[in-house]
């Protein structure tokens, strides 16, 4: 059975199911609570910004993740020099989201904005915002999806996910101002490959008005414990 990894984007290993149509509250609890197990990846690539009139921005981006089965915690590095730990508890919705800053450059000087990324987008965590209404399904990428939308915590924006019915993962998030008609910043998975019973994503895009994002991921390596234990490079320090 193959498990869909997102890069926390995540990684996401999640079964696919052949059932009928859940209940929204229970198909929720599935897209929020992922892991069956403890489960660990490292993604490895590259990240390449363009923005209208300016020149293209290039770096290296890193990913390591350890899913427990009650929370994740992922580490997202900027060129080895700046990042930030992202943690997210399944049981406490949008109040068990925490972002650390790993140095006191990622803090005062951040370079991801520079990206058009924020740390959050790398771990999901808008999955965790305040259910608002569904909308009828829809298909993207040729994937069938249920479309929800989820409102912020501090109320200023909300996301329009379309979510895999099969595998209960997000396909493409749409962002939102509050009182606005048109997204500010959109996500999609591009795409992805097997590796093992794994489905690991290879390309991740993220675009607004004038500018795209595209995120790379050329090397992964995706483990359970039980297998070898969990890296010991699983997440590294940078310098202060």
């Amino acid at each position: 059975m193959l498990k869909l990894v997102l890069p926390a984007l995540v990684l996401y290993g999640l079964s696919a199911y052949a059932e009928a149509e859940l209940p929204l509250k229970d198909f929720l609890y599935r897209v929020r609570h992922p892991a069956g197990r403890k489960r660990w990846a490292l993604m490895d690539g590259e990240v390449i910004h363009r923005r209208r009139g300016k020149e293209t921005v290039k770096a290296s981006l890193r990913l390591g993740i350890l899913f427990n089965t009650d929370r994740t915690l992922a580490q997202v590095l900027i060129d080895r020099r700046q990042g930030y730990m992202v943690g997210q508890a399944f049981s406490k919705g949008s109040d068990g989201t925490s972002i650390i800053p790993l140095n006191k450059e990622s803090e005062e000087n951040p370079v991801i904005g520079n990206f058009g990324l924020r740390p959050q987008d790398l771990a999901m965590t808008f999955l965790y915002w305040k259910f608002d209404r569904e909308f009828p399904g829809e298909s993207t990428k040729m994937v069938n999806c249920r479309v929800l939308r989820l409102i912020s915590p501090d109320d200023k924006e909300y996301a329009k996910v379309w979510i895999s019915r099969e595998y209960y993962f997000p396909i493409k998030a749409e962002w939102t101002r509050i009182n606005e008609k048109e997204p500010f910043r959109s996500l999609e998975v591009s795409s992805f490959k097997q590796q093992g019973n794994y489905g690991i994503i290879k390309c991740l895009e993220l675009y607004g008005p004038g500018w795209r994002t595209r995120i790379n991921f050329t090397e992964t390596e995706v483990g359970t414990p039980e297998k070898g234990g969990i890296p010991k490079d699983l997440f590294l320090k940078i310098p202060q």
